[in-house]
């Protein structure tokens, strides 16, 4: 599928299938289906949900469409499956801008780069972490929440993996992080308390999230990341620190 040529066409269908009219959504939606196993339909799909431009429904469907193939198509043993050389160029499009306006959408796109990482990373997909560490430190508000709300997402679903290969790896990850995202907590709490006495309303309540998210990573890294968590000296140290910053 050409991208310059397919991409008109794919949004003009992905527009039809919004429509409220069936005699219009449904034969959208069953070209949508005939397209799921055409080679660089999940690259248009990419190319417009990250179009903000773009109508937030049509975006949103995209979306949904991208994630739904994840479960159908990016195992290599699957029927269909993507070229190795399709998802190569798809995981650096997830990455490249952490900057999604919609909340909805960017929740989506979150859950479903998690989705990649549980099938690529770190094997086919080392960069996505170092990525993830460096975008949390932004200085740019959108991207960094957008970042660390990916982080979360990720951090949940590679802890959520049961096969002893897939919990050594989570462990090793959880040793390399651990304490950047007790830093990472730290930093957000302090500028919610320091937002908080100033009034800022509007900029604690942000403060806030980012410090939600930061504690919900550090919690699977904690629960998961660790055999014994009770007696790793570095989850220890790193929780006295936490309670009597606290208290």
């Amino acid at each position: 599928m050409d991208l310059n040529s397919a991409s008109s066409i794919v949004l003009q269908v992905l527009t039809q299938a919004t429509s409220q009219d069936t005699a219009v959504l449904k034969p959208a939606e069953e070209q949508l289906k005939q397209w799921e196993t055409q080679p660089g339909f999940y690259s248009v799909l990419l190319n417009i949900f990250t179009n903000h431009a773009l109508d937030v429904n049509v975006r949103w469907l995209a979306v949904l469409y991208f994630k739904n193939g994840i479960d159908r198509y990016w195992r290599r043993v699957a029927p269909h499956a993507l070229s190795e050389e399709e998802k190569t160029t798809l995981r650096a499009g997830l990455i490249a801008n952490f900057n999604e306006p919609v909340n909805q959408i960017a929740t989506q796109i979150s859950v479903l780069i998690a989705k990649v990482a549980r099938v690529d990373c770190p094997r086919q997909w080392p960069e996505l972490i170092p990525t993830l560490l460096e975008s949390v430190k932004v200085q740019d508000d959108l991207r960094q929440h957008r970042a660390l709300l990916t982080f979360y997402h990720v951090t949940k679903t590679l802890a959520s993996k049961r096969l002893a290969a897939d919990r050594k790896l989570f462990y090793d990850l959880a040793s390399g992080i651990y304490s950047f995202a007790c830093s990472l907590w730290n930093h957000h709490t302090d500028t919610f308390l320091q937002q908080a006495c100033t009034g800022n309303e509007a900029a604690a309540s942000n403060s806030l999230e980012r410090t939600l998210l930061s504690l919900k990573v550090l919690r699977k890294l904690t629960v998961h990341g660790f055999v014994e968590p009770h007696r790793s000296v570095e989850v220890m140290v790193r929780n006295i620190h936490l309670f009597l910053y606290l208290h």
